[in-house]
């Protein structure tokens, strides 16, 4: 078996004295179970997000951002690999990448730069002695009240970096607005809201889908994960409830802005900003009450689809770009902007054609998903107009969505005439995905 350092190889770069100063430094900010649209910047009138708003109107905000799997562990492998969570092997909660795979870490300190992380990495038996990165703060596992700590530590790191010449990459990897999963189970609904003239709208897309494939009736009924309390909980929600956890979320979502701000902060204070490059995503969604569905693990809209954007030297300002992207990007964008080679197999592609103004057509973006049952599984194509989402068992096993006409994602066109030509391509296409991963998924097909 190959070790770390063998693969880390061929994507190690010698450094001079004299190209130390020309390589950027990277800044990666990690919000956890952030929707597309949790932030003011995504006219969202419901909350204020000021230190995410600065980073957006500085730079490029990619409105078509997907991560590789709407749950924390596999995700979070994804973002430090460049690789699918089948491939990773972390496609539960609970685990962690194997050695044999290169992470960002590693990469990057091959390639002569400092790197911290700081917050949760949840990617367990991999934290405290994880090579490649030296812990600032944290742990593998929550990390509850953590984010005011997070912030303070990564703030205090970065007032030491003036005149620092040898670049570095932090990790700053926040918590909020995961709290909302606990929020979920102490609310059991019909409770009584005496500001609720105080809170958003429910959802335009609340109704369930009496005719939504079995095996994501299942998943509501039988849970996944921490959402065993939660799936259940919201299907006996009134509007109001809804309404009152969706003004608490967005509260925890201004929570974490402030604790960002400070770390920005800090970053113009050391005299580094100008040569740093800011990642800003979350690592999955959340359901926002959509087909009232609370927390992740599921591929609707608000759960897959993530807020991703990026700011400083080379990246257009006030850009919003409607490109495919995916959070498997990060680690081959980071490593083109250092000048580093991105390990083997990437699955993501970098994004600095598409940061400099130039556009990146890409025929489609790919998720994954497995639920808490033995053999149920499904997975996500997005192309640039619709969404396909395959499972392996159960009763009408295939959804496909207009995401032009129906960005509610209410009505699902598997089985109608005129569809059928878009259904064959998106098959295909799962097909072409599945060899090229190694993925050992067997769609099922509607009858």
């Amino acid at each position: 078996m190959l070790s770390r350092r063998n693969l880390l190889a061929s994507s190690s770069a010698l450094l001079t004295s004299a190209a130390v100063p020309q390589k950027p430094n990277l800044l990666l900010i990690l919000t956890d179970q952030q929707s597309h649209l949790a932030w003011s910047g995504a006219r969202n009138p419901w909350l204020s997000t000021p230190a995410m708003d600065s980073l957006a109107r500085a730079g490029t905000v990619y409105e078509e951002a997907y991560c590789a799997y709407p749950v924390c562990s596999p995700s979070r492998s994804s973002i430090f690999t460049g690789r699918m969570p089948n491939e990773t092997g972390v496609m539960t909660n609970g685990k962690a990448i194997p050695a044999t795979i290169p992470t960002l870490g590693e990469v990057f300190a091959s390639g002569g730069y400092r790197t911290v992380y700081g917050g949760k990495w949840h990617l367990p038996k991999s934290f405290d002695g994880m090579t490649g990165f030296t812990k600032l703060i944290g742990g593998s596992g929550q990390g509850k009240d953590m984010d005011a700590p997070l912030a303070s530590t990564c703030a205090d790191w970065l007032a030491k970096q003036s005149g620092e010449t040898q670049p570095f990459l932090m990790v700053a990897s926040f918590m909020n607005p995961h709290d909302i999963c606990e929020w979920i189970r102490q609310h059991p609904g019909a409770r009584h809201h005496p500001r609720r003239h105080n809170f958003p709208p429910a959802p335009t897309n609340l109704a369930l889908d009496p005719h939504e494939p079995s095996s994501l009736q299942f998943h509501r009924s039988a849970g996944y994960d921490l959402m065993s309390k939660g799936v259940g909980i919201a299907q006996q929600w009134r509007a109001d409830d809804f309404r009152h956890y969706l003004h608490d979320y967005y509260r925890m979502v201004e929570s974490v802005d402030r604790e960002i701000g400070r770390v920005l902060s800090a970053l113009g204070s050391s005299g580094q900003r100008d040569n740093t490059i800011i990642c800003f995503a979350s690592d999955h969604g959340e359901g926002l009450g959509a087909h009232r569905w609370v927390q992740k693990a599921a591929f609707w809209e608000e759960t897959v689809h993530v807020p991703l954007f990026f700011q400083g030297p080379g990246i257009q300002s006030g850009q919003r770009s409607r490109d495919l992207v995916s959070l498997l990007d990060i680690v081959p964008t980071f490593c083109d902007f250092a000048g580093l080679s991105a390990p083997p197999n990437q699955r993501g592609q970098s994004l600095r054609p598409s940061l400099s103004g130039q556009a990146q057509p890409r025929e489609y973006i790919a998720s994954q998903l497995r639920f808490d049952s033995p053999g149920r599984e499904a997975r996500m194509l997005r192309t640039e107009r619709y969404k396909y989402i395959a499972y392996n068992s159960g009763q009408r096993p295939e959804q496909l969505f207009d995401l032009l006409l129906d960005p509610g994602e209410t009505s699902n066109l598997v089985g109608q005439a005129d569809a059928k030509p878009i259904l064959a391509l998106h098959r295909q296409l799962l097909t072409r995905e599945l060899r090229t991963t190694s993925d050992s998924f067997s769609p099922a097909i509607s009858g």
